[in-house]
C-alpha cells in the first residue's frame, strides 16, 4: 500500500509539472495520475490534441522508469505470509495456519509490526490464536473489518488484528529470520456449498523505512469429508496383548465407501514388535468413524521403549486432516537380571562372538551376557541383537575418578548368562569358553582363559558354548552329593513343605527314578537328612514302602552306586548368592556355588562336575562368611573319606581345604539362619 502510494505521488507531481508547461496550460491542473491512467472516460474522446496525450503517456513512462524502478530496487519490507498457503479442506473440517514473518534485508532487529489477517465468515469461522510469539503488545482482536476492502477483496468481512513491539530496545523479534508469529486455528463452516476463500493478511503498522508486503492464503472448500486419527499419541504396555486405534470423518459420507491407505514408520519392527493386519482403513458409506487393531508382540527381550507411527495417506472419497499420524509408544517391561546401571568410563575391552550357543542351539535375540569384575561390579553387559552373535564392552576402573567403575588389568572376569527363553540365568564355566579368532579371523583369539581384562582398547574373539545340564561323577560305594539345577524334584500328591531356594522350580515326576534316569540300575538307595529327619528311597522297593519323595537343590544326599556312574539333570542353575535357611544343629546341605573353592596350595584331585572353575581362597571362612560366628564344624565325604574343617581352630589342624559343586557337607549350627556362597 505505501509502495503504491508513494509511487502515485511522484506521478501526481510529474504531472502538475507538465500542466504549467506552455503546451498543456489549458488541460485542467488537478488532473491526477490516478485520472490518466484509470479513470472511466475516454480523453480523446472530449476532441483533447492527441499530441499532447501521447506526450503525456510518454512523460508518464519515463516517471515510471526513472522513479519506480530505483525506488523498487532500494525500497526495504516487512513481509508476512501463511505456511501452508494452499489448504484443501471439507465443510465442517478445521485446519491450522502458521502466520510467517520476513524482513527483506534480513533485520530482525526492528521495533515490531502490527498485523491484519482477513477472512471470509460466511465460509470460515475463527476458532482462536495459539503458539503467539513474545512481545506482543495487544492479543489477538477478532472484529468486523473496518476499514472494509483494505485487502481489496469485497468477500471478507472479519479481520484479526495482532501487534508487536519491542518498546525498550527495538530489538524485535531478536530471532532467526524467517520467525514465526502465531498459528491460526479456523473451522470451514456447515451448510456451504464446494468453493475457495481467502484469508489475506495487511498491515497496522510497520517499521520506521519499511514498506509493508501482505501475502495471503487460498482455502479451496469440498463437500468430501475429512479424516483423522482421534489423538496424536497412545503410550501402551508391550505385556497390553492389542489396542485399537480409530479414525473419524468430519462429516458422514452417505453415498461413498471411504478407504485410506496406512504406511508405518518408527522404531519397532513389524512381525517381531508388532502385528497390523491391514494397510488400509474402510469406512462404508453412512459411518463415521472405523476402528484397526494393533496386537503388541510380549517378549522377554530387554530392550528401550520403541514407537510405531501410522499415517494416514491419500484416502478414496475423502481428505485427509491433521492429525493424520498417530505414535504409538510401546512401554518395555522386561527387566533382566544385569539392570544394574553400568558406570562407563573411558577405558573398555571388546570381546566379539560370532558362534553363541545355549544348549547346542544359536543364542537367540534377547539373550543377554552380563560381565562382573572381582569385585562383584557389572562392568559390561550386551544384548544378543543377531542370532549367536555378541559385542561386548567390558569398562575398566579409571584411577582419575573415586567410583569403581569395573576391571583393572589382569582381573578375572565372570561371564553370566540369561538365557530369555527360559528364563533363567547361568554363570559361565571355563570349559564353555572358546578363545578363538572370529568374523573370519578379523579379531583375534583371547590369549587367557579364564578371560581377563587385558588394557584399554583391546579386542578379542571369545565364543561362549552355554550348557544348562550339569554332570556329576558318582563312583562305586557311598557318595555324598548335590546338585546345582534350580528345582525341587518329588512324586508325591502335594508339594514337599521344605526350605528352598528363592525362584526354584517344582517338577512332578512319576518316580525319583525318572530324575536319576542316567545312572539307573547303577544304585540301591539314597537317604536324605532334613528338619524332619532322615528318610530313603530304594529303586527296587514298592513305592508304597518308599519314605523319601523329593530331591531339592540345596540340600545333600546320600546315594549307594552299585558302579561308577554319571548323573546328568538338566535346567537352569541356582546363584551362589541364593540364600537357604539352615536350622540349628547339624544340616546335610549341598554347594550350589558355581566354583570349586580351594585354601590349599593347590587344588584337590577330585571328580568334579564338567566345567567347574577352581578358585583360590585364603581361608574356607571366606567360603561361610554369610554365616561367620554362627558355625563351629564343617564335614564332607569323598572318595578318600571324611575331612573337617573348624572356623575357631588353626589352619594346620583342619584336614577339609575345599568346597565344590557336586558334593554335599554336613555342617553344625548353634542358631538358626539364612546361609549364601
Amino acid at each position: 500500500m505505501l509502495k503504491s502510494a508513494l509511487i502515485i505521488n511522484y506521478f501526481n507531481k510529474a504531472i502538475n509539472k507538465i500542466y504549467h508547461t506552455p503546451m498543456v496550460k489549458k488541460m485542467t491542473i488537478n488532473m491526477t495520475i490516478e485520472e490518466l491512467v484509470y479513470h472511466k472516460e475516454d480523453k480523446m474522446s472530449r476532441g483533447e490534441n492527441l499530441a499532447v496525450s501521447r506526450i503525456l503517456y510518454i512523460v508518464v513512462f519515463l516517471i515510471v522508469m526513472l522513479f519506480l524502478c530505483p525506488m523498487q530496487a532500494t525500497a526495504k519490507y516487512q513481509e508476512i505470509y501463511f505456511l501452508p498457503d494452499v489448504v484443501n479442506k471439507s465443510i465442517g473440517s478445521s485446519f491450522s495456519m502458521s502466520v510467517m514473518y520476513n524482513v527483506s534485508d534480513n533485520d530482525n532487529t526492528l521495533s515490531g509490526v502490527g498485523i491484519r489477517i482477513h477472512y471470509d465468515s460466511t465460509k470460515l469461522t475463527y476458532l482462536n490464536t495459539t503458539n503467539l510469539a513474545s512481545l506482543n503488545i495487544s492479543s489477538p482482536f477478532e472484529k468486523a473489518e473496518d476499514p472494509k476492502n483494505t485487502d481489496r477483496d469485497a468477500n471478507t468481512d472479519r479481520m484479526i488484528i495482532i501487534a508487536w513491539a519491542d518498546t525498550g530496545q527495538g530489538k524485535w523479534p531478536n530471532e532467526t529470520l524467517p520467525f514465526k508469529l502465531a498459528d491460526l486455528n479456523f473451522q470451514v463452516n456447515t451448510g456451504i456449498s464446494s468453493s475457495n476463500t481467502r484469508i489475506n493478511t495487511g498491515f497496522t503498522s510497520v517499521a520506521a523505512g519499511y514498506y509493508g508486503d501482505p501475502g495471503n492464503a487460498t482455502i479451496n472448500i469440498t463437500t468430501k469429508p475429512t479424516v483423522a486419527w482421534t489423538t496424536t499419541s497412545q503410550s501402551v504396555s508391550e505385556s497390553i496383548g492389542s489396542l485399537d486405534l480409530t479414525v473419524e470423518l468430519s462429516i458422514v459420507s452417505t453415498e461413498h465407501d471411504i478407504t485410506i491407505p496406512i504406511s508405518l514408520a518408527g522404531t519397532a519392527e513389524p512381525v517381531t514388535d508388532f502385528n497390523i493386519a491391514t494397510d488400509s482403513i474402510f469406512i462404508p458409506a453412512g459411518d463415521d468413524s472405523a476402528t484397526i487393531s494393533i496386537s503388541i508382540v510380549d517378549d522377554f527381550i530387554i530392550e528401550d521403549d520403541e514407537t510405531i507411527e501410522i499415517k494416514l495417506g491419500s484416502p478414496d472419497n475423502a481428505l485427509s486432516d491433521i492429525p493424520d499420524t498417530i505414535i504409538v509408544t510401546i512401554e518395555q517391561e522386561d527387566e533382566g537380571p544385569f539392570s544394574t546401571p553400568i558406570l562407563k568410563s573411558s577405558k573398555s575391552v571388546v570381546f566379539f562372538g560370532d558362534n553363541f550357543t545355549i544348549n547346542d542351539e544359536p543364542a537367540e535375540i534377547g539373550d543377554e551376557i552380563g560381565v562382573f569384575d572381582p569385585d562383584g561390579i557389572l562392568c559390561g553387559r550386551a544384548i544378543v541383537e543377531n542370532e549367536g552373535w555378541y559385542v561386548l564392552t567390558v569398562y575398566g576402573d579409571d584411577e582419575t575418578t573415586e567410583l569403581d567403575e569395573g576391571a583393572e588389568v589382569n582381573d578375572v572376569l565372570t561371564i553370566k548368562i540369561w538365557d530369555v527363553s527360559s528364563q533363567s540365568e547361568s554363570t559361565v564355566s571355563n570349559s564353555m569358553l572358546v578363545n578363538e579368532a572370529v568374523f573370519d579371523n578379523v579379531i583375534p583369539a583371547s590369549p587367557s582363559l579364564p578371560p581377563l581384562w587385558t588394557g584399554n582398547l583391546d579386542q578379542w574373539g571369545l565364543n561362549i558354548h552355554l550348557s544348562s545340564s550339569q554332570k556329576i561323577p558318582l563312583h562305586d560305594g557311598w557318595n555324598l552329593f548335590s546338585f546345582s539345577v534350580n528345582k525341587v524334584y518329588y512324586d508325591s500328591v502335594t508339594i514337599p513343605s521344605l526350605a528352598t531356594l528363592p525362584n526354584v522350580t517344582y517338577e512332578k515326576v512319576a518316580s525319583l527314578n525318572d530324575v536319576l534316569s542316567s545312572i539307573s540300575g547303577k544304585y540301591d538307595l539314597i537317604r536324605n537328612f532334613d528338619e524332619n529327619g532322615s528318610e530313603t528311597y530304594n529303586p527296587n522297593l514298592p513305592a508304597i514302602v518308599n519314605k523319601l519323595h523329593y530331591l531339592a537343590v540345596g540340600y545333600g544326599y546320600w546315594i549307594k552306586m552299585n558302579a561308577p556312574g554319571v548323573l546328568e539333570l538338566n535346567g537352569p542353575r541356582a546363584q551362589p548368592s541364593d540364600s537357604l535357611l539352615l536350622n540349628d544343629n547339624w544340616n546335610l546341605i549341598g554347594c550350589w556355588h558355581t566354583d570349586l573353592q580351594y585354601d590349599s596350595n593347590t587344588p584337590p584331585e577330585i571328580d568334579m562336575p564338567e566345567g567347574v572353575q577352581a578358585t583360590q581362597v585364603t581361608s574356607l571362612k571366606q567360603v561361610f562368611l554369610s554365616i561367620d560366628g554362627k558355625y563351629s564344624i564343617v564335614r564332607n565325604f569323598d572318595s578318600k573319606g571324611s575331612e573337617t574343617f573348624n572356623p575357631l581352630l588353626p589352619a594346620i589342624v583342619n584336614k577339609l581345604h575345599y568346597i565344590g559343586p557336586g558334593y554335599g557337607y554336613w555342617i553344625k549350627l548353634n542358631d538358626s539362619t539364612l546361609f549364601n556362597y
